[in-house]
């Protein structure tokens, strides 16, 4: 399969900040960003064991007519049925929210792969293309087994 036919393929993303580490958005600032960003977006913010919000759940329309949902952590952030393009247009914008020498990992499956590191990093400085191709070129690798 190559990167643009995987590009088509709907599927799940999941990124994370490196191993240990913590983004600095709480669930409640990413609630209310997603729903300035996307007016349609409806958030719903889960408690932890302390009563504080641990968790947001959230789903949108794109312009382009696509419902796109998907769960944010500080520790992880899962995109659940999006296309290449849609998920990058969601990092584009998530990341504006993080230090910009902050690594976003990212992969297909729940968890990042310990060790190497270099082929997960999100593309952040160039723009929503590279971010696209990024991801389309994995999710290429990890359904031809590689």
């Amino acid at each position: 399969m190559t990167p643009d036919e995987a590009a088509l393929v709907i599927t799940n993303y999941y990124f994370a900040p490196v191993e240990g580490e913590r983004w600095q958005v709480t669930p409640e600032r990413f609630a209310e960003a997603a729903r300035d960003r996307w007016p349609n977006c409806t958030t719903r913010l889960i408690e932890g064991d302390d009563g504080t919000p641990a968790e947001v759940e959230f789903a949108m329309t794109f312009s382009n007519g696509a419902q796109r949902s998907g769960s944010y952590d500080p520790r992880s952030l899962g995109l659940h049925g999006y296309a290449a393009l849609d998920a990058a247009e969601f990092m584009s914008w998530f990341v504006t929210m993080l230090d910009p020498d902050v690594r976003v990992l990212f992969n297909n499956a729940e968890s990042i792969e310990d060790g190497d590191y270099d082929d997960h990093v999100l593309p952040r400085a160039m723009g929503l293309r590279p971010m696209a191709e990024a991801l389309a070129t994995h999710l290429a690798g990890a359904l031809l087994g590689e």
